[in-house]
């Protein structure tokens, strides 16, 4: 094994890290933007499991409240918007610019870094039959 693969966090710390560090940063966070925010480990638990579950429900029972007074014409907005291939074109324009920006944000933290490092050299060795 190489020095710089030995350097990397093993396989199942890297998960864990990325997993707390984005993950979990993430899914709290638009749940803060909703009001809600869990007041003790077990309620984060039992929304990260809520969630794991509703990923498996299909419809509108998956949506949040709108509180917002102005969510309605946003939605009307979108969905015009979102009709015709100009602004299909930009939606996913914007959609892909965010994602890399988070990326390379998320690139300069070298910790975060290293632990992608980690489950991709995992991979690789699961692929190639090494484990």
């Amino acid at each position: 094994m190489s020095k710089a693969v030995a350097d990397l966090p093993n396989p199942v710390d890297a998960y864990n890290h990325l997993f707390d560090s984005v993950h979990a940063q993430v899914f709290f966070g638009k749940l803060a933007n909703y009001g809600v925010q869990p007041t003790t480990e077990k309620e984060a638990a039992d929304l990260l499991t809520l969630a794991g579950q509703l990923r498996h429900v299909d419809g509108s029972e998956k949506r949040a409240a709108d509180q917002s007074r102005f969510g309605g014409a946003v939605s009307a907005l979108n969905s015009v918007v979102g009709n015709t291939p100009a602004g299909r074109q930009q939606q996913a324009a914007f959609a892909d610019q965010a994602i890399k920006q988070a990326a390379e944000e998320l690139m300069q933290d070298a910790s975060v870094y290293n632990s992608v490092l980690s489950l991709k050299a995992a991979e690789a060795a699961a692929l190639a039959g090494q484990k």
